[in-house]
């Protein structure tokens, strides 16, 4: 089953850098245009410089190694994991834990390491891409275990100073080095023979399999217990985050639809189709409408599909009961607004493939309707991390951006080379 190793992380010296907040970044893909200049104009160290490059792959390779060269870059003398902390406040106050590691790669048809969504070709050449320039991973995936026993601490626990302590848009990073034997014997212990759900950064692992093929004369990494360390093959290997599946402050947010485009739907049409499809109840477009809609999707039992359309000038309440057979992953909200509401009711009504945004912004969603940005949006609930594991373990996918885990993972606390 999963194998999760210590590993020589790279990482900013403080020294070179001076304050972290001017150094980290949160993941690449959810970094807009605007945002990408915030992040390069905070300092000449800042990771975007990596991630997102504004001169290409090749000098953000360039750009690595020569900070590599310079000392602005530091690996670790002997391999250690990395136990990571975020503080935050979510209606109350919530703290996620988990351990940065090497994670061996596993090809997803050996079931030890499981995706819940499916990922677009052009990403993953993308990531690609830079991988090859870079030779490292940049940004780890973030991936889920089963162990309800299992409690990662840092050496000297919570007390003991961080390595790293930034805080980043509301959310108290902090960063311990794990160094003493036992407790990296414990933290391997606690993965051994469990599964490793992706919860994010699914085009990232696709990608580290992807550079291991064109590494390795198209093969896929060793199996079994003997496969080499990450010491020996680190293209064998992937930076990952792992959290527990029962950690408290493991939070979903649900993921909104901004359909900036309905390909040349009849939006009434659109509409009486929904009403067809769904128990339905329509509500006029209005502040206290928005109020209404997602208090009424709040209190709609598990039992059911709900979620609001805005459509037109009204909001569409839309719910009816699961299906009780059938695969998992299709009788989850998300699916059956995918299948149901952006497939056979948009064709319907003369809709042709849907140019959709995404947001955790009920209010953003919203906005962009009423400020003529989107032709329809749709507020959906959260999918639970329970839910999302039956659906791995099925061997079943949801479309894209079906989970948002909060907070995101930041890029920039370690690096993992691949050489």
């Amino acid at each position: 089953m999963a194998r999760f190793r210590p590993f020589r992380g790279i990482r900013f010296s403080s020294e070179k850098v001076g304050r972290f907040e001017t150094v980290v970044a949160p993941p690449y893909d959810v970094i807009d245009s605007s945002g990408r200049d915030r992040l390069l104009a905070s300092g000449p160290y800042n990771v975007t410089r990596l991630i997102l490059n504004p001169h290409g792959h090749a000098e953000a390779g360039r750009e690595f190694r020569r900070w590599l060269a310079e000392g602005v870059l530091v690996r670790e003398d002997a391999p250690a994991f990395y136990v990571y902390r975020q503080d935050f406040e979510l209606d109350g106050t919530h703290a996620r834990v988990g351990v940065i590691g090497a994670l061996h790669l596993e090809p997803f048809s050996r079931g030890v390491v499981r995706p819940h969504e499916r990922t677009f070709d052009h990403h993953k050449r993308d990531r690609l891409d830079l991988t090859q320039e870079v030779r490292a991973n940049l940004s780890p995936i973030f991936g889920l275990y089963s162990n309800p026993d299992f409690d990662p601490q840092p050496d000297g626990g919570w007390e003991a100073p961080a390595a790293i302590d930034v805080e980043h848009e509301g959310v108290r990073n902090r960063l311990w080095v794990v160094r003493e034997a036992a407790n990296i014997e414990a933290i391997e212990r606690a993965l051994a023979g469990r599964t490793v759900f992706i919860a994010d950064g699914h085009h990232r692992y696709e990608t580290a399999l992807n550079y291991y093929a064109a590494t390795h004369g198209g093969a896929e990494p060793p199996a079994g217990e003997d496969a080499p360390g990450d010491d020996q093959e680190p293209k064998a290997h992937v930076l990952a985050f792992l959290g527990r599946i029962e950690d408290p402050g493991m939070i979903i947010l649900p993921t909104h639809r901004v359909a900036t485009s309905l390909g040349g739907a009849d939006l009434a049409r659109f509409a009486g189709q929904l009403c067809e499809r769904f128990d339905a109840e329509r509500i006029g477009r209005s502040a206290e409408g928005r109020k209404q809609a997602v208090a009424w999707l709040d209190e709609q039992p598990g039992s059911r599909n709900a979620f609001v359309a805005g459509v037109g000038e009204d909001y569409l309440l839309l719910s009816r009961p699961k299906a009780s057979e059938g695969p998992k992953a299709g009788r989850l909200d998300v699916s059956v607004l995918h299948a149901e509401v952006l497939g056979a009711a948009l064709r319907e009504a003369g809709g042709g493939e849907p140019q959709l945004e995404y947001t955790a912004s009920s209010s953003e969603a919203f906005d962009a309707l009423d400020e003529g940005r989107a032709q329809a949006v749709f507020i959906m609930r959260a999918t639970g991390a329970g839910e999302m594991a039956e659906v791995c373990l099925a061997g079943e996918l949801l479309p894209q951006k079906s989970t948002y885990f909060y907070p995101k993972l930041l890029t920039g606390l370690v690096f993992h080379a691949l050489e």
